[in-house]
C-alpha cells in the first residue's frame, strides 16, 4: 500500500492474496501488535474468544519452520518476517461460553426461547467429542485470522494462511501448552516486489449462491 493511501474494507479484500515471497525488511513489534489486536476484536460464538497466538520472529526459529519435517517442505516460510501460530483453547472455549451464557441469563439480556436454545447449544458442546470441540473452536480462530489478514493489507504487509505442518513438532519446538491445539500458521512479512497480486481465481456468484 502506498504511503497515505486509504483503503476501505472492500479494497483490502480485493488486494489480499497469498504471499510466499518476502523481502528482508523485518515486521515491527508495533505491526504485530496491530495484527493481534485486530484478531482480538473478531466475533466469536458466545463471545468465547478461544484464540491464542504465539508469535515467532527470531530468524533461527523461522528457519526451522522452513524445514521439511515441520512444514511439509514449505521452505519459503523461513523467509517470512514473522509466523503467527494460531491456536485454539478448547477448554477455554467451553468455560468462557458458559460464562457468557450465565451473564446473559443473570442480566436478563436474553430471555425465553432464545436462552433455552443457548442452553441446548452448550449442553451439546460440553458433551461433544474432542474432534467436534476442536472444529467449533477452530472456526472461531479462523474468523480472527481473517481479521489479521485484512489488517495486514492496511499495514502494507503480506500474509499467507498455512495449513500443512507437523503440529506435534511445532508444539515441542515452541513449548506450547499441550491443552491447546494449533489451527494454522499465518506467515507475515513485507512482500517481495516480484510478488504481485493476481486476479483471484474464485467461483462465480451463481455457483455459490443457493436458489
Amino acid at each position: 500500500m502506498n504511503k497515505g493511501e486509504k483503503l476501505g474494507v472492500k479494497d483490502a479484500i480485493l488486494k489480499r492474496h497469498s504471499v510466499r515471497s518476502y523481502n528482508s525488511k523485518p515486521v515491527t513489534t508495533e505491526q504485530i501488535e496491530e495484527l493481534i489486536n485486530a484478531a482480538r476484536l473478531a466475533p466469536s460464538s458466545l463471545n468465547s474468544q478461544p484464540w491464542r497466538f504465539k508469535v515467532v520472529s527470531d530468524r533461527k526459529t523461522l528457519i526451522k519452520f522452513g524445514e521439511k519435517d515441520i512444514s511439509r517442505k514449505q521452505s519459503w516460510l523461513a523467509d517470512a518476517g514473522a509466523i503467527i501460530v494460531c491456536c485454539a483453547d478448547m477448554a477455554g472455549y467451553i468455560k468462557d461460553s458458559q460464562a457468557s451464557a450465565f451473564f446473559f441469563r443473570e442480566n436478563n439480556l436474553i430471555t425465553g426461547d432464545p436462552m433455552d436454545g443457548i442452553d441446548e447449544y452448550l449442553e451439546r458442546e460440553v458433551s461433544a467429542t474432542e474432534a467436534a470441540k476442536f472444529g467449533a473452536s477452530a472456526m472461531n480462530v479462523g474468523i480472527s485470522v481473517s481479521f489479521m489478514m485484512l489488517r495486514a493489507i492496511e499495514l502494507g504487509l503480506g500474509t499467507c494462511w498455512v495449513g500443512m505442518y507437523d503440529e506435534q513438532k511445532i508444539m515441542e519446538l515452541l513449548d506450547i501448552d499441550p491443552l491447546l491445539r494449533i489451527v494454522g500458521l499465518l506467515a507475515v512479512g513485507v512482500p517481495d516486489e516480484g510478488d504481485l497480486p493476481t486476479e483471484h481465481n474464485r467461483k462465480r456468484l451463481d455457483e455459490i449462491l443457493l436458489p
